[in-house]
């Protein structure tokens, strides 16, 4: 390692965010539990006229370079909608790898808080990749086994470097696992369950091919509503919403997706994603005329593990045993799945207590922390 200052430049050419994105490919190895996405993913997702989050958001890219060589990454995002909606000024900072270069990392840091600062930000809020409703977090604990779809992973020492910059905790999200050789239940919960179905106040409906855009764009609105006093909450927009229900509608197993009525009236849902991250983890972040054979060796894997991406009981109907109802289908549902050893609940706030009690009285445990840092910029 050279003794010189890391060069850190703002990404401009279509070659540097080429750059950027290839970057993670040279922090992690094939035996690392990371798990990488499509590269044409996130060239999408970072493109601002390509993905609908930029339309209302702005955002600075960094590289930082050692030997003219890229060795780490950043972005400073300011999220207009967010900010609008939760009346602050946050400056968001994501997209964060770096190889082991303790130096760079801090340059990175300075370099994404500083023009943040300069856009007028308050305080500087991440990892964020844009928002929280992408990926967020950095993984603090639970390293030693691989990510439930589309959660993050990473090297223990970028906590380190974090707080070397004065990062501090502002909030943790769980990861909690259910086991299907370990779930069970206890009496109390089994008695208010039976009680539950006896009174028959909710119909359940499982979603369809036929119905799943419509379902999708319903268990949104779900979401909204109940996810909206939360910390970190960012509402969508119409267009990303539907570029939302686009993507799910591509993956989705309709079985694993449910939807709750109250009197005709959507009252909650579930949605659970097939872990597809064995394939992802052979796709090694391209599409390639393998990839028939790739889903071949690994298709039998996507059905021992999901992960629960979106959870919502409206307000009126919290009190009422939804969320037991809701969770006990979903858990039902899948232990008729043949292959079906596993299902994620992630994230969870640290702090929602009802969801993380729901879980755990369904044998979930923790598996996983991520946090997410803030530091004050005024």
């Amino acid at each position: 390692m050279g003794t010189d200052a890391p060069d850190i430049r703002p990404v401009r050419t279509a070659e540097e965010l080429r750059a950027f994105v290839d970057l993670p490919f040279a922090v992690y190895g094939r035996d690392d539990p990371w798990v990488p996405n499509l590269k044409r993913d996130d060239l999408a997702l970072l493109t601002p006229g390509r993905h609908p989050f930029w339309e209302t958001a702005r955002r600075e890219l960094f590289l930082a370079y050692e030997a003219g060589r890229p060795v780490g990454r950043i972005a400073a995002i300011v999220d207009e909608k967010h900010n609008g909606f939760a009346r602050e000024r946050c400056g968001a900072f994501g997209f964060f790898e770096c190889l082991p270069r303790p130096d760079a990392a801090q340059a990175l840091l300075a370099s994404a808080s500083a023009w943040l600062k300069a856009e007028g930000m308050d305080f500087m809020r991440g990892p964020l990749n844009p928002s929280t409703n992408y990926t967020c977090g950095l993984l603090v604990d639970g390293f030693a086994e691989p990510p439930a779809i589309m959660m993050p992973w990473n090297p223990r020492e970028y906590a380190a470097w974090f707080e070397r910059f004065h990062l501090r905790k502002e909030q943790d999200l769980f990861a909690y696992r259910i086991l299907k050789q370990t779930a069970h239940m206890t009496p109390q919960v089994r008695a208010e369950l039976a009680r539950l179905k006896a009174e028959g106040r909710f119909t359940a409906r499982a979603s369809s091919k036929k119905t799943l855009a419509g379902d999708v764009r319903t268990m949104l609105d779900i979401y909204r509503e109940s996810w909206s006093k939360n910390f970190g909450f960012s509402p969508l927009s119409p267009k990303e919403a539907e570029s939302l229900v686009k993507d799910l509608t591509l993956f989705l197993d309709p079985q694993f997706f449910v939807l709750f009525f109250h009197a005709g009236e959507p009252a909650g849902g579930m949605v659970a994603f097939p872990d597809y991250t064995p394939l992802l983890k052979r796709l090694n972040g391209r599409l390639s005329p393998l990839l028939p054979w790739h889903y071949f060796r690994t298709r039998k894997l996507f059905g021992q593990g999901y992960r629960i991406i979106l959870f919502g009981i409206r307000e009126a109907f919290r009190l009422m045993g939804l969320p037991l109802l809701v969770f006990d289908y979903m858990l039902e549902k899948a232990k008729g799945a043949p292959d079906f050893q596993w299902v994620e609940g992630s994230w969870v706030l640290e702090d929602n207590a009802p969801v993380c009690d729901l879980i755990e009285d369904f044998s979930g445990t923790i598996t996983k922390r991520y946090r997410i840092y803030r530091k004050d910029l005024v």
